[in-house]
């Protein structure tokens, strides 16, 4: 549940449950929605705020524990103390602002002793810089004062005790006494007159607090130098902050490679050459999980980023995540997959927000290695726009790569998502499609092949029954069908005397009739041999096998239907007949009712029926008595029918 403050941030939404509630104030998580990438790692803005009331006691007269603290916290800034945001006053309630924090209470139990000994080593150089620095001391070290942000970096908080080391004084500690941590107190603190090393005695409790029972270099020698010297009755031989953090327990490797990369800035180039060429193979010796949490910040640091020999032998294997199935040369990430999303995910979301054209042109040279491990919100709201951001730049070389690495999201999000606008179609497939005798000679061609696809007449459904018959098999195999065929009775006379030269080429012609938008085709076959002339109506290429079965009644059986001389005869009396191409159509056919009989029933369907009988032989009657065949729809009605009679409207 999250409920809207008025505030001088705007967008600021405060969670309703408090995470810590304490003596000064209570602590809750919150987010602003437009500051995503610079309060947080998580990029969705999240904050801390830090709600304060009015306290009555003698230290609190002018401001509260919460504005005191504030306004110590807007003074003195440290990379290892909480960072200051904003503070306002809402009534009677204080506001205080900061970087999303967790109090070490919480989390103390998942540290693992790196961690912790890093941790150790952020507050002990934060106490430094407020020592030897600010002149100030913070009189209240202790795991309250503690808080650990985002990517488990520990930091220094709690100053609402924080004085001036001339206004420390036992009266002072009196005051504070009542609030602050009874075991990192001093038992003998109000009797000494050295009141400057509070600290000390406060940080080496914390040490024995914090840290059980560890196996950590150093570590059982360092809680003797803590309880020996920082917690010395006498206040004059404890030792100064900054000599802490000589001794071995805050230099061994694994600290030796923070403090390097956090000092980066004041190393000799010939110490950062040697550092990086060696820094790989000594971080494989540590917990991989503790390297991510702790050092990936670092690692990817600007000034990382940008030194020449951190760009050639740890950046690369940095940014790739680690990949078990790698190809032969294929050199391996150091992250595991998980833990990349984890701890460099979030960085690498950071960067892409930075102006810096090496930084950016970096992340867009190893962009194809770590782009899969983005979610596909994360790729569309964050990682685009700065894509596309980086195309408008005056940089040639940026917008090239830019357009790159655009490409690699194009299969991700889609080139709706990528290009945008309005996409048309201007390209087709040109492959050429296999004709069908192509197909029938290559028998080892696969069944699943994508050109495949083309298939026989025989292959199609149709409606209607088709016949069986050698002959008609026959037929089909000598006559291939056009996709389009040319009408009867569209040529000339003079095509005729070409078409009986070559007949062949007659039946194989692929002539293309644009304007023939007639899809029934009538073919009318004669032969002169037998005197006998019929004409037969193909409504369609599925028809094929009626046409045979027709044919088979109107020619001698004996001459084979694959002769071409009778196939040649039947196209040429065809289109000789049909002068007109209007007449195939029923309506314009002039029928005489006058001889039709009322009682004569045609059927239409008599020649589908299939005749399965033996072989005859059908004796040709002389040319002068032909007897007309009709098919199934050019019949001559009865001349003593009357006209009136049937339809009862004149269809001629």
């Amino acid at each position: 549940m999250m409920g809207n403050e008025t505030s001088q941030l705007s967008g600021l939404k405060i969670e309703d449950k408090a995470t810590e509630i304490t003596d000064f104030w209570s602590h809750f998580q919150a987010t602003i929605s437009d500051s995503c990438r610079y309060f947080s790692l998580k990029d969705d803005g999240s904050v801390s705020v830090f709600k304060g009331e009015v306290v009555l006691g003698p230290l609190w007269t002018m401001a509260t524990p919460l504005e005191k603290c504030s306004n110590n916290l807007l003074k003195y800034r440290h990379p290892c103390i909480v960072r200051y945001i904003s503070s306002w006053q809402q009534r009677f309630t204080f506001h205080l602002v900061t970087e999303f924090v967790q109090p070490l209470s919480h989390v103390i139990i998942g540290q693992t002793p790196l961690q912790i000994c890093i941790g150790l080593n952020n507050i002990l150089r934060a106490l430094v810089f407020l020592h030897e620095q600010a002149g100030v001391s913070h009189n209240n070290v202790g795991v309250s004062s503690i808080y650990v942000t985002g990517d488990g970096q520990w930091k220094l908080g709690g100053l609402q005790y924080l004085c001036n080391f001339t206004d420390l004084n036992p009266t002072y500690l009196k005051h504070a006494r009542i609030h602050r941590y009874d075991k990192a107190i001093d038992p003998d603190e109000e009797s000494h007159d050295i009141t400057s090393k509070v600290d000390q005695y406060a940080f080496a409790v914390l040490v024995d607090e914090v840290f059980k029972e560890h196996d950590v270099p150093y570590l059982r020698e360092f809680k003797t130098y803590c309880k020996d010297c920082l917690q010395n009755n006498n206040p004059s031989l404890r030792p100064d902050l900054s000599k802490i953090l000589q001794h071995s327990f805050f230099n061994h490797e694994f600290i030796s490679i923070y403090k390097f990369l956090n000092f980066l800035a004041i190393k000799k180039e010939d110490d950062k050459s040697q550092f990086f060429t060696n820094i790989l193979k000594k971080l494989k010796c540590f917990d991989e999980e503790t390297v991510a949490k702790q050092l990936s910040g670092l690692l990817l640091s600007r000034l990382t980023l940008l030194d020449s020999t951190a760009r050639r032998d740890v950046i690369p294997y940095i940014l790739k995540p680690k990949n078990e199935r790698m190809q032969n040369g294929e050199h391996s990430g150091f992250f595991s997959l998980s833990v990349f999303k984890e701890h460099v995910k979030p960085r690498l979301l950071q960067l892409f927000g930075v102006r810096d054209s090496q930084v950016r042109m970096l992340l867009l040279m190893h962009f194809t290695k770590y782009v899969q491990v983005f979610s596909h919100e994360e790729l569309s709201q964050h990682i685009l726009p700065e894509l596309l951001l980086g195309i408008k730049d005056v940089d040639d070389n940026l917008v090239a790569s830019t357009l790159v690495c655009l490409s690699e999201l194009v299969p991700i999000l889609g080139a709706d998502a990528v290009v945008g606008g309005k996409r048309s179609k201007f390209f087709t497939d040109g492959r050429p499609k296999l004709k069908m005798n192509v197909l029938m000679t290559t028998s080892n061609t696969p069944k699943d092949d994508m050109y495949s696809s083309t298939k026989s007449l025989r292959d199609f459904h149709c409606s209607e029954d088709v016949y069986d018959t050698s002959a008609a098999l026959t037929f089909e195999k000598t006559i291939a069908l056009n996709e389009r065929p040319s009408p009867v009775g569209g040529e000339s006379h003079d095509e005729d005397i070409g078409v009986e030269r070559n007949a062949n080429n007659l039946i194989n012609s692929e002539i293309e009739w644009d304007d023939w938008d007639n899809t029934n085709h009538q073919v009318t076959l004669n032969s002169n041999e037998t005197g006998c002339e019929n004409n037969i109506l193909v409504n369609s290429d599925f028809e094929v096998d009626n046409l045979m079965h027709n044919v088979e009644k109107m020619i001698n059986i004996e001459k084979p239907l694959s002769d071409p001389a009778v196939l040649e005869r039947a196209a040429q009396e065809a289109k000789k007949n049909i002068l007109d191409i209007s007449e195939l159509d029923i309506k314009n056919q002039k029928i005489d009712y006058s001889k039709k009989n009322a009682a004569d029933d045609i059927d239409f369907f008599a020649d589908m029926i299939p005749v399965i009988e033996k072989q005859k032989i059908i004796s040709i009657p002389e040319p002068n008595t032909i007897q007309d065949i009709s098919s199934k729809l050019n019949f001559i009605p009865d001349e003593e029918c009357d006209e009136n009679e049937g339809w009862g409207e004149n269809w001629s």
